[in-house]
């Protein structure tokens, strides 16, 4: 049995990266302005450019690691280091986005055991968010293939745990539920996944599930974790100037118990409008905007 983390990778570490790109964005304008005489009103906008630049080169070094990540072998079980780097440059990223995200019901996660997370999906920044707001629970995601093949991004993800899903290829879905299951089983992380099977890009607020997507709670024999996102589509459109409240609900908790006396068309008409409802809810206001 692996053993399970401790999980204390906590929101102190992108503040501390902050905190040092901040540092170093001053230092470097109190040097320059000093060392060739300028006005106090120019380290303004000089900090913010050391700033940028530092947070460039750290970004280049994250790709110069991953170099030398090897995706054609399974990722270190006994390493958290490239979560802990992906965690505090999403981190870093949300707040240079101004991206605010508000969990609720946060207290029904299980913190006992592994858990199957299963959540709407609008954009690309839904399991971003998630890992970052949830990143205590260690949640790895299934994404599509296609994602993997992204420079440096692919690397990250598998290094994460992260499990790419085949969507042309029943043989290759099987596989992948085999695996997910089998981090669950081993304690190694736990299985964020999307049942909708894809970016929902419709009017409506949520697709039809695809049911198979509950056989890895039912594999691993762990509780279902329902939840909800909403206002991730806003992202792009406030970014930078103006800021964005996510709302990551969780909804409810579906027994260990219950998942095995049921077939998985049994659970996805249960959970389905669990998660309709909660979406079809009125928009809060702070989201409206």
């Amino acid at each position: 049995m692996i053993r399970r983390s401790s999980g204390r990778i906590r929101k102190e570490g992108v503040i501390m990266l902050l905190i040092v790109l901040l540092l170093i964005g001053i230092g470097g304008a109190v040097l320059t302005c000093t060392h060739a005489e300028l006005s106090g009103w120019v380290g303004i906008p000089l900090a913010l450019g050391y700033m940028l630049a530092a947070t460039l080169v750290f970004l280049i070094l994250v790709a110069l690691m991953s170099l030398f990540i090897r995706t054609d072998r399974p990722a270190d079980r006994k390493t958290r280091f490239f979560r802990w780097v992906v965690n505090n440059v999403l981190g870093v990223m949300m707040v240079f986005m101004r991206v605010r995200v508000e969990v609720t019901g946060r207290e029904k996660i299980p913190t006992d055991g592994r858990f199957l997370l299963v959540c709407n999906h609008r954009t690309i920044f839904d399991p971003v968010l998630t890992m970052v707001a949830l990143r205590k629970f260690q949640i790895s995601f299934i994404s599509k293939k296609e994602n993997y093949k992204i420079p440096v991004v692919g690397k990250l993800m598998h290094t994460c745990f992260c499990l790419p899903l085949d969507r042309e290829s029943p043989r290759e879905a099987v596989k992948t539920i085999n695996e997910a299951a089998e981090l669950l089983e081993s304690d190694v992380v736990s299985i964020g996944i999307y049942p909708e099977g894809g970016t929902n890009r419709t009017e409506e607020p949520l697709l039809s599930f695809k049911n198979g997507a509950f056989k890895i709670a039912q594999k691993a024999k762990v509780p279902i974790v329902v939840t909800t996102i909403r206002n991730t589509e806003r992202i792009l459109k406030n970014a930078p100037w103006h800021s964005t409240v996510v709302r990551l609900k969780v909804l409810d908790v579906v027994p260990a118990e219950r998942v095995l006396e049921c077939q998985t068309k049994e659970l996805s008409e249960e959970i389905w409008p669990m998660m309709d409802a909660d979406l079809r809810l009125p928009v809060p206001e702070d989201l409206a905007k």
